[in-house]
């Protein structure tokens, strides 16, 4: 079994949420969109051995400082890996009272923990509900609940540094827990380590993730296909082969990133049994936070191979492409509740995905943090939108707001993508025919939005003739060094793009309207800027 589905209600920093998990889960979120809430949530319920947690005055919800919330609820719903498994299985029956079926026949739990001020102070209750959320009458389901965590404990990897020294260490089979622990404190003390220090170390690391974490019986995969490869670009499940690797030495980035883990792990322990056939639940927040891109690569290699669920935050785009799509969700905090978006809503073919995964996970992965794209057709475009919005008073990237090129993915792959994660678009476009087949395709996308939040035209063929037209013809002239009254505005800007480039000309410009002033900027890009600004602030 594992977790599909959490529900929370009026909990720390989350007035409502609702979001499904799949086997590994990345989330994406701002600071203070509710991930750490999130995480809190689990890890009270779930990751503390015993049964039940009673909730304190610090889980309400405060909409404001001096506002009080009276009533918090969590449900999280499990489900079975395969249809009718948990009435033949003698693990899974032990929770029979309380496995619900559903429609597409799978059954599963529906565990609530809720909280209430009284004025005898907080009462809190755990029980079950069945899919409708009325409770299930049990005579003890305090003992149930119980079971529920020894099946499906929560574990918490953070970084060690920092860390209380005096939290319990498991014990293994020899010394390897005061090896880890010494190792550990020698990386965090940024130490020079002996070869035989790394070694003992990583044999430590290979007991405990064989002891507890290796899946039994083959571990190989199946050959990967487009299709996959498409969805899930970037795989690092070979790293994940420890029984066939061997430390190589000190400078190894893979024995420096095993032994760092170990410590975590053991830690986020915090001494408990783990039931045989459970499958640990990992929470594993930012891991990019104190490791190298190549680190943290060789880390999820191995993290990747761990059997039990993942639920991990990140601000990585590499490690985000290691993810397949539709296991990426985002969160977005409004005024009434924190949202999660994630692929499910467009429908995409095997060349959209392919783009994608190219275009997007691969090339510009850290894209897909941003509050809104404004989509545009070349370089010249990138060069000279993020300064002319600075001469107007937005620092673009400072607002969420990531310019893309749009010509060799397309348009349309872009905006399904940024419509499923709740990311803001625009396209800007020239005037010229082509231009006019990518508005006309904008327009077809359209669901009954403004036109004008989505979309600028561009009355000029090009963006060129465009700023010319708009009273910088003086800086094209010069750059051409052609100053009579008779050369076709065409041919001045040919030649002053044959001297200088387009992204050079682009560079041209901003010199020019930085020394005149924002009026220079034209009216089309101001009103642009501004429209962009502000529905990317409402993300906030």
């Amino acid at each position: 079994m594992f977790l599909e589905h959490i529900q929370i209600r009026n909990f720390m920093g989350l007035n409502q949420l609702s979001l499904t998990l799949n086997q590994s889960t990345a989330l994406m979120g701002e600071n203070a969109w509710g991930k750490t809430s999130l995480f809190r949530a689990l890890w009270r319920l779930m990751g503390q051995g015993g049964c039940c947690y009673q909730f304190v005055d610090e889980d309400f919800y405060r909409p404001e400082p001096d506002e009080t919330i009276d009533e918090l609820q969590i449900v999280l719903s499990y489900r079975e890996h395969r249809p009718g498994i948990s009435e033949h299985s003698a693990r899974l029956a032990r929770l029979e009272p309380v496995w619900v079926k559903h429609k597409d026949s799978f059954h599963r739990v529906h565990y609530r923990a809720r909280a209430r001020r009284t004025a005898e102070g907080i009462i809190s209750e755990h029980g079950f509900v069945d899919g409708g959320g009325v409770p299930i009458e049990l005579d003890d389901a305090h003992k149930l609940v119980h079971s529920l965590i020894e099946m499906n404990p929560v574990f918490r990897l953070r970084d060690s540094r920092g860390t209380p020294q005096d939290l319990p260490i498991v014990n293994l089979n020899g010394d390897y827990e005061q090896l880890l622990t010494r190792l550990s404190e020698q990386l965090a003390e940024e130490e020079d380590l002996s070869l035989r220090d790394i070694k003992a170390g990583l044999d430590a690391v290979r007991q405990l993730f064989e002891h507890y974490f290796t899946p039994q019986g083959a571990t190989s995969r199946a050959p990967r296909r487009a299709r996959d490869i498409a969805i899930h670009p970037v795989t690092l499940s070979q790293l994940g082969k420890l029984n066939d690797w061997q430390p190589m030495g000190e400078e190894s980035g893979l024995s420096l990133a095993l032994s760092a883990m170990a410590r975590t792990i053991l830690q986020a322990r915090g001494g408990r049994p783990i039931e045989v056939g459970s499958r640990p639940m990992l929470l594993i927040e930012d891991p990019e936070s104190r490791l190298h891109p190549t680190m943290l690569a060789v880390t999820w290699g191995i993290l990747e191979r761990f059997p039990g669920q993942k639920l991990v935050t990140t601000n990585s785009g590499d490690l985000l492409s290691a993810f397949p799509l539709n296991h990426l969700r985002r969160l977005v905090r409004t005024e009434l509740e924190t949202k999660s978006f994630q692929i499910g809503n467009e429908k995409y073919n095997g060349e959209d995905m392919r783009r994608i995964a190219f275009h997007v996970r691969i090339n510009r992965p850290m894209s897909l943090f941003a509050r809104y794209w404004l989509l545009v057709e070349g370089e010249t475009e990138i060069w000279l939108l993020n300064e002319l919005a600075r001469i107007c008073g937005y620092v673009l990237p400072a607002e969420g707001i990531r310019i893309i090129e749009f010509a060799q993915c397309g348009h349309s792959p872009l905006i399904k993508v940024a419509r499923d994660f709740g990311i803001g678009w625009h396209l800007l476009t020239d005037g010229d025919e082509a231009g006019q087949k990518y508005a006309q395709g904008v327009r077809s996308m359209l669901r009954g939005e403004r036109e004008e939040d989505h979309l600028t035209v561009l009355p000029r063929l090009d963006i060129e003739h465009y700023l010319f037209d708009r009273g910088l013809e003086s800086v094209f002239r010069q750059e051409a060094q052609i100053y009579d009254k008779h050369t076709p505005a065409t041919r001045i800007i040919e030649r002053a793009l044959s001297r200088r480039s387009k992204p050079g000309m682009a560079l041209a410009v901003v010199e020019a309207i930085e020394l005149q002033g924002v009026q220079l900027v034209p009216v089309e890009l101001r009103r642009m800027f501004a429209r962009m600004v502000a529905i990317a602030r409402r993300q906030r």
